[in-house]
């Protein structure tokens, strides 16, 4: 009898045993056990879960130490794997490598998949162990795995060649890398394997294809300058250096080269540079300077042509010359004040504290607002409009007009007002927003944005005597010059279509891509907008926020999404990788000796609001400019893997996703969705929350 409740005991306390490895989750069991799990103690899962939330909020609340303990208990207590990974995901981000690479051993003990195997190898590769990186990185890519995994895994691998000087395999690797996906680092490596072999002109082309991959990649130019040099185009050589010297003025090679090249080639180094006129002190032009005739646009009005809105064109211009496309006359208020003919030029001016009219012969003075009225319904013609100011890309051209102008005296000369009805406006808008070629339901979608947008923010330059400008600060408006049929044929389509949000139009912001999720307005500027609410634009289901380990992943793959569709983006758009090398870094940033680059804040969708950088002497934390700061990023959200070399670091990795803030609507998913049948409504509603759709005329 005593024996029998021995073995009662006995298989009683196996039971139990039994049932605690069923509190393991689900990374750790098989399909048939969780099925179990769920059925027998679907309670005791909730514990797990809540961890996870906790560790994953600590994560992205910067609390490193607080995270790595809760994944270290939830490993220990529960055999959790995917906390195996997220511990080793948070100390490759800090830079241990050391602990990343102990639990990415633990993990392959477990699971010997080619992510855990490619995470070992990467952690490797930075302790300096080169033939084990070798190794576990030759597993990865036997596993051939088409995805991220294998551009890592070749990258890696050439690498790890190139630091040991077997530039031949290097090269292999590498060009192996680039099989997978149009990858700028890995033509940049690349390009440094073929220089070091002393193949100089492959190098640059190398190099070129890196900045047409990614235009704005750091480094670049520095190499391109050695290698022209190499190959004795001294001219080439100089103007690369030169560019290395803006971007990093005090990278000490690229200094001391200058000053050898200036010595030498004093020629290249003479030309002084024209200076910049002040506003309001360019040369003048005058009348013979303009051309003798002009090609008026031919134009109809549009049917709805909605409310009539004032544009600024150009300010405090001290002349202004423009014609018109039919006889005119000129009014201040309701009083015809002149009239001229059609084509003939009228000059606008400011000198010495009064406004004048010239049509040559005619002259009128004004100080009070005067408007230039067609008699026809003909384009208006402003000769040398300024746009781009203060950009490279600035310049001077005419443009052609709907509507009326209107001449007002300002404090420093003349400021020019197109007054346009807003659907002739949008005409020339949207094309200037979303290219005309693409999907008649997309240009719908960015018809009601900006025409909602414009809605929202008139009167935002009404202190100046208008309500919107003509540049990007409110949006491109190039006149006749940028309508299209099919653009135009959105804006009619649409005519009068609002969004709005508790009977106000609504601010509809856009950017370029959003990398597969757009962002809250609260994580990207300052105040929560009730229908700027992040939201998916994948194909594939993910549930955000991410844990640091599928953050990772997620920035570091291509995931199907309408933001990647290669019909309306760049990959690089979608997906890109910057390195930045910790001289330059320190240059830029004022830090010296930079040890660690750490996010410690990030919105629920992945972007960074604040980035602690960890120097030898200083801390700073950046929140505002991030993406300047670190050399023009293409977006907040990223993962940083630092990169070591002989034990120090020497640049880190930014694997990123989406170009632009990614608040509100993203116009290549726009146009995917639309390709994809989606009704441009539908869209609407994805992307702006809990709005309504009115129309208003």
């Amino acid at each position: 009898m005593v024996l029998g409740i021995v073995i009662i005991g006995l298989l009683f306390g196996i039971s139990l045993a039994v049932g605690s490895f069923y509190l393991a989750p689900k990374e750790q069991i098989s399909q048939g056990q969780e099925q179990k799990k769920v059925e027998k103690e679907p309670v005791k899962k909730e514990p797990v879960k809540k961890l996870l939330t906790v560790a994953r909020q600590a994560y992205y609340q910067g609390d490193y130490q607080s995270s790595i303990k809760q994944y270290k208990r939830i490993a220990k207590e529960f055999k959790s794997q995917q906390a195996l990974l997220n511990l080793a995901t948070i100390y490759e981000e800090l830079g241990k490598y050391q602990l990343a690479a102990k639990s990415y051993q633990r993990l392959l003990k477990l699971d010997s998949q080619p992510q855990v195997r490619l995470g070992l190898g990467i952690a490797y590769y930075n302790l300096g162990q080169l033939q084990r990186a070798k190794q576990q990185l030759s597993k990865a890519v036997a596993t051939g795995q088409q995805d991220y995994l294998l551009r890592e895994a070749h990258y890696y691998l050439g690498l790890s060649y190139k630091q040991q000087q077997d530039y031949k395999l290097a090269a292999t690797h590498l060009q192996k890398s680039l099989k997978q996906i149009n990858f700028a680092l890995g033509y940049y490596q690349l390009g440094q394997v073929r220089f070091a072999q002393g193949k100089y002109q492959q190098a640059r082309d190398l190099y070129h294809q890196a900045l047409e991959t990614d235009g704005s990649l750091k480094g670049v130019a520095r190499e391109l300058a050695l290698s022209y040099l190499k190959a004795g185009q001294i001219g080439a050589a100089i103007k690369y250096f030169k560019a290395a010297h803006s971007e990093n003025s005090s990278d000490q090679l690229v200094n001391q080269e200058l000053a050898k090249l200036q010595e030498k080639y004093p020629q290249y180094f003479e030309s002084t540079p024209a200076p910049v006129p002040t506003p309001g002190q360019e040369e003048p032009i005058t009348r013979e300077d303009l051309p003798t005739e002009v090609d008026f646009k031919t134009i109809k009005p549009l049917p709805q042509a909605g409310p009539q809105i004032r544009v600024g064109i150009m300010t405090n211009q001290p002349q202004v010359f423009f014609r018109v496309g039919s006889d005119f006359s000129v009014k201040q208020g309701t009083k015809i004040v002149a009239t001229g003919e059609k084509g003939q030029i009228v000059k606008a001016s400011y000198q010495q504290g009064s406004y004048q009219l010239d049509f040559g012969e005619q002259k009128l003075d004004f100080s009070k607002p005067v408007k230039i009225v067609p008699q026809a319904y003909v384009p208006i013609l402003v000769h040398n409009v300024k746009y781009g100011q203060n950009y490279y890309w600035g310049g001077k051209e005419d443009r052609q007009y709907r509507g009326l102008l209107e001449l007002r005296p300002a404090e420093q000369g003349v400021t020019v007002v197109n007054l346009v009805h807003l659907e002739e406006y949008l005409a020339a808008v949207v094309p200037s927003e979303m290219s005309a070629s693409w999907p008649l339901g997309a240009l719908k979608v960015q018809a009601v944005a900006a025409r909602s947008y414009t809605l929202a923010n008139l009167g935002r330059h009404v202190s100046e005597g208008f309500d919107l400008c003509s540049t990007v600060h409110c949006a491109a408006y190039r006149g006749l010059s940028r309508e299209y049929q099919r653009s135009t044929q959105a804006v009619r389509k649409t005519a009068g279509d609002v969004m709005t949000y508790q009977g106000e139009p609504i601010n509809a912001v856009y950017s370029a891509n959003s990398g597969g999720h757009t962002e809250d307005s609260e994580d990207i500027w300052s105040g929560e907008v009730p229908y700027l609410r992040g939201v998916s634009t994948a194909m594939e289901e993910t549930e955000f926020p991410l844990p640091p380990a599928k953050l990772k992943k997620w920035l570091k793959k291509i995931p199907q999404s309408y933001s990647a569709d290669k019909e309306y983006t760049k990959l690089s758009h979608y997906r890109w990788q910057r390195s930045l090398a910790v001289d330059y870094l320190e240059n830029r940033l004022g830090i010296e000796d930079i040890k660690q680059i750490i996010p410690t804040l990030r919105s629920e969708a992945g972007s960074v609001k604040a980035l602690q950088v960890v120097g030898a002497k200083q801390t700073k934390v950046f929140k505002d400019g991030i993406r300047w700061r670190f050399g023009g990023l293409r977006n907040n959200r990223f993962w940083i893997q630092p990169r070591y070399e002989d034990g120090q670091v020497v640049d880190f990795l930014f694997y990123g996703s989406g170009w632009g803030h990614s608040v509100g609507m993203d116009q290549v998913a726009v146009a995917s969705m639309a390709d994809h049948g989606k009704n441009y409504k539908k869209i609407l509603h994805h992307f702006y929350t809990d709005i309504k759709l009115e129309n208003w005329y």
